[in-house]
């Protein structure tokens, strides 16, 4: 067996605990019974519904705290180091701690599932086989997630001379949902994309149309859950790799950036068109360069050595150094353009408006991501990131006020706005310039003067 399976699995699932947690779990299970009891027709959906909040409350909250703490716990009990010098590959330090640390939390949680396609079976429902299934795809996506988030959170600490903790980790990430969320469903970002027909995901009725095939909700949600959890699997593999002084290729990141592109621009093909489609997936891949340029550590030398690759076009090492942001830069950049083409061949000019705020949004996207780097490679890099989220914050507001006090089209000069054509990428792009040049100067300064 894995040792360090082994060893969450009997720091976490002792015997006692795993008694008191069967209490706990009878007295739910008990209640909801004895609440059914004067309506036994009642009792099926009863006991599905308290087996979802059981298995909420466990797989979702309780499993997703124990696997992000299974690093973080390790950093306050001063053991990290000497576990990256055993002997343990990447995959089997990975799933040992992810599955060990929240061993007590599936076991609980699996006692919800049961309830669940229980009470689906008992009600002939047809999803009695995909949703059971679907929930235990959702909890390792968000427990993986959490694994990956933590592991990010101690890289950036290293890097700027600091100690992760499970509140600073939890809230940046917390905050950086609640951002990225914020931005995706702004008018301003997702006009004529379609992004709302993600919220199908949740549903299990009815039918989902993904480029062009109309397939069954519930089993569509499985097959995303599925992919989506593999994909952050993946992620935290590569995280501990990177933790345990390993080299990653430049591979697994474009591949996803690709998979998650085709993935929701198929949601938007069947009303949009292959140019909608290509817009969301151009936008998608603006949301991944943001997220990006905060999760990865400020590391000038690192940047110093991947220009200096690219300028004697030793290609094989420049990949490997690449920043993680360039990926969805590129993509997004490509996707946009092939928007504009194929509308052009096709016809279908009457997305014109969002194509060009499309191609505004990424100029204003070149331009945040340069105002992340100045921040980020300041004298201060613990303090980068609230500094860039403060800026921007600042800078999309006085270009609301400024352009609403320009009258009618003064907007487009501090925003991507759809008209009049090409006046926010030309806008945008001056400005990323300017930005660029101001980051550039901080990445280039040396080590002494930047942190003076």
């Amino acid at each position: 067996m894995n040792p360090e399976f082994e060893r969450n699995l009997w720091l976490e699932a002792a015997p006692g605990r795993i008694a008191w947690a069967g209490v706990a779990l009878g007295v739910i299970y008990g209640l909801t019974a004895l609440s059914s009891a004067r309506a036994p027709e009642l009792l099926g959906a009863a006991l599905g519904t308290a087996g979802v909040v059981v298995f909420g409350a466990c797989g979702l909250i309780w499993g997703a705290r124990a696997a992000g703490g299974s690093v973080l716990n390790e950093i306050g009990d001063r053991t990290w180091d000497f576990q990256r010098l055993s002997a343990l590959d990447p995959w089997s330090m990975t799933w040992g701690k992810l599955f060990g640390a929240a061993s007590l939390a599936w076991l609980c949680a699996l006692t919800g599932l049961a309830m669940v396609g229980v009470s689906l079976a008992w009600r002939e429902r047809p999803d009695a086989v995909t949703t059971p299934l679907f929930m235990v795809a959702l909890a390792l996506l968000v427990q993986a997630i959490c694994m990956a988030a933590a592991l990010i959170g101690v890289r950036k600490a290293r890097a700027e001379g600091r100690t992760a903790r499970s509140a600073g980790v939890a809230g940046g990430l917390l905050i950086g949902v609640v951002l990225l969320f914020g931005v995706a469903t702004s008018e301003g970002f997702q006009h004529g994309a379609g992004l709302s027909d993600l919220s199908r995901l949740f549903s299990s009725r009815g039918d989902v149309a993904w480029w062009g095939l109309v397939v069954p909700a519930s089993g569509f949600r499985l097959a995303a859950a599925a992919a989506f959890a593999a994909w952050a699997l993946a992620g935290a593999w590569r995280l501990m790799r990177l933790e345990l002084q390993m080299q990653n290729a430049p591979l697994v990141w474009p591949a996803f950036l690709v998979f998650l592109a085709a993935f929701t621009g198929g949601l938007v093909y069947p009303g949009g068109g292959l140019p909608a489609a290509q817009l969301t997936g151009a936008l998608v891949c603006a949301l991944c360069a943001y997220a990006a340029a905060f999760a990865e550590p400020a590391d000038r030398v690192r940047l110093r050595l991947f220009a200096s690759s690219v300028a004697h076009r030793a290609w094989t090492r420049a990949l490997r150094l690449a920043p993680a942001a360039i990926w969805p830069v590129v993509l997004a950049v490509l996707l946009t353009a092939k928007a504009f083409a194929t509308a052009a061949i096709t016809g279908h000019w009457e997305i014109g408006p969002q194509l060009w705020q499309a191609a505004g949004l990424m100029a204003f996207m070149l331009r945040d991501l340069g105002v992340i780097a100045f921040h980020r490679f300041g004298p201060r890099p613990q303090r980068g990131d609230f500094g860039a989220v403060l800026t921007l914050a600042l800078l999309y507001l006085a270009g609301g006020i400024l352009g609403n006090m320009g009258g009618h089209g003064g907007g487009v000069l501090f925003a991507p706005l759809p008209g009049p054509p090409g006046l926010s990428l030309i806008s945008g792009a001056v400005q990323a310039a300017v930005a660029w040049w101001l980051a550039a100067r901080r990445i280039k300064a040396p080590e002494a003067r930047a942190a003076g």
